[in-house]
């Protein structure tokens, strides 16, 4: 009988002993788990933290690298990701600032031979000889047109230039916007005689807003004077605004020479080339500047 109970309890023994064990090593099993899984988890939320602060242009902390770590490893390729990156992108300032540098070097170099036909072009008209005064007058005519057309160009790629390049600087305070674009008005008002253009103006007495009045009152001249220039004589230039949820939107509308459907799109690029419906080709930056300015004022 005693024997029989050692036995039994030998054996109940044993299985308690492999039970305690079964458990123990389940609950080892599971806290190694948890632990591993809390360590993948804070080092996948570090990994997304250090992918925001690259994608927000931060500098990335290198002080973890060379640890044998998934984190460690991961911040070390995107500090290599991010060197690189900050490399090409100050190539690209460099030779977008050297573009510039060049353009506005060009362009400067233009005024004086432009000066000079323009000057010689008034001598040659104050100049005329009777017998030809009808021929010569016709030459001249097509002279200064060609001259008005590079000086506006020209100007129109200094101005460019310079506001990239940060030169110029907008500072915009509360004005009448109303009155900066009668401001404008008035300085094309002499053009549009010369050719009997009328100007149909739709706008509100005042109009109190954020905006620098002086080059926006140079950016819409720009662009008045291109309707002027496109414009058939004895027509009409009609200027309206509205207000929309965020902005004024100014709209200046012209019966001129327009342009085909399909060719909107090269509106705001540098360089405007298109066919125009009486036949011939223009190239001009018309548009570019006013754009450009427009951009930087954020509207």
């Amino acid at each position: 009988m005693y024997l029989e109970w050692d036995i039994e309890w030998e054996s109940s023994m044993a299985v308690a002993s492999f039970t305690v064990l079964l458990i123990g090593f389940i609950l080892g099993g599971s806290t190694v788990y948890l632990v591993e899984n809390h360590l993948r988890t804070n080092e996948m939320n570090k990994i997304y933290k250090l992918t925001e602060s690259l994608i927000n242009g931060n500098e990335l902390d290198g002080s973890d690298i060379g640890k044998e770590t998934i984190y460690s490893k991961t911040t070390n390729q995107l500090i290599r990701l991010q060197e690189i990156l900050e490399g090409r992108r100050k190539e690209a300032e460099k030779s977008k600032y050297e573009i510039q540098k060049l353009i506005s070097e060009i362009a400067h170099q233009l005024r004086t031979p432009l000066a000079n036909i323009k000057n010689y072009t008034e001598l040659l008209q104050e100049s005329l000889n009777e017998t030809q005064e009808t021929l010569n007058t016709e030459y001249i005519k097509d002279l200064r047109t060609s001259e008005e057309q590079l000086c506006f160009l020209v100007e129109s790629f200094i101005k460019t230039a310079r506001l990239e390049q940060g030169i110029i600087q907008v500072h915009t305070q509360k004005e009448n916007l109303v009155e900066t674009i009668l401001n404008a008005l008035g300085q094309i008002q002499k053009k549009a005689e010369e050719k009997d253009i009328y100007f149909q103006v739709e706008l509100p007495e005042k109009i109190i807003c954020e905006h620098d009045k002086n080059w926006m009152c140079e950016a819409l001249y720009n662009v008045f004077d291109n309707a002027v220039k496109y414009s058939k004589s004895n027509s009409t230039i009609n200027i309206t605004m509205k207000q929309t949820e965020m902005f004024y939107k100014i709209q200046i509308r012209d019966y001129g020479i327009g342009i085909r459907d399909g060719e909107e799109n090269k509106f705001f690029k540098d360089f405007i080339e298109v066919s125009r419906q009486e036949g011939r080709k223009d190239a001009e930056l018309v548009y570019t500047f006013p754009e450009r300015l427009s951009y930087y004022k954020k509207g």
